[in-house]
């Protein structure tokens, strides 16, 4: 029988020092002593992926990583906010089930898939993020049923794959895709779940954010 982890014994994440950024770092704390933050609400996203070889004519595919195009024309991940007395995980798979028709009998989003926990004391506000890797032909069978989901043309607009290469122009790709209006730290997210599961190693994700920075091609600034 699978065991879920202790998550009173896990360690904060590892921070790349290209992201040691006010907004990835201010409130990172362990699940455990979050969850003693009373009358403050919980929310919880997840980064769903799946390992993808070879190319396609634009770059290397590395992977498949879903986010979503959203009501307010930003991009993030699939979840929101709990309700009341619902703890993370039924919560987490609640939301995803509702906004991109997320099987959780098949696929549950568990423990294991965690990641971090940051508290935004200014809003009163815990947020969760997750990291949940499936097979191929399951990311394929999950975007398939995006457009079949309660949510779908309301809170969520479309899903998305994430471009992770970078074109000969040294801009297109995922450097001018990181330069998208990004709803709270999803961006800095993004980053940190291709570090976490070695898509990415901390030099690449540097120079994403360099090459983002091109100014011929965009006047943004990470």
């Amino acid at each position: 029988m699978s065991v879920e982890p202790d998550l009173s014994d896990l360690p904060l994440p590892k921070i790349p020092a290209c992201l040691q950024l006010r907004s990835v770092t201010k409130g990172l704390m362990q699940y455990s002593e979050a969850m003693k933050f009373e009358n403050y609400r919980h929310a919880a996203h997840v980064c769903l992926w799946a390992p993808q070889e070879g190319s396609s004519r634009f770059g290397q595919l590395r992977a498949a990583v879903m986010m979503q195009l959203r009501f307010d024309g930003t991009f993030g991940f699939p979840g929101g906010l709990m309700n009341k007395g619902e703890d993370v995980v039924t919560g987490l798979n609640r939301e995803v089930s509702e906004e991109i028709g997320w099987d959780s009998t098949a696929h549950p989003i568990t423990l294991k898939d965690y990641f971090s926990t940051q508290v935004i004391d200014g809003r009163n506000l815990v947020l969760h993020f997750f990291i949940k890797q499936l097979t191929l032909e399951q990311f394929s069978a999950v975007e398939k049923g995006c457009p079949l989901s309660k949510d779908y043309g309301d809170e969520v607009m479309g899903s998305v794959r994430v471009p992770l290469y970078t074109m000969a122009n040294m801009y297109n790709g995922l450097p001018a895709f990181i330069n998208n209006k990004f709803v709270g730290s999803a961006k800095q997210q993004l980053l940190l779940a291709l570090h976490h599961v070695k898509l990415f190693t901390e030099e690449e994700i540097n120079e994403v954010i360099l090459k983002s920075q091109n100014l011929k091609l965009s006047s943004k600034q990470f």
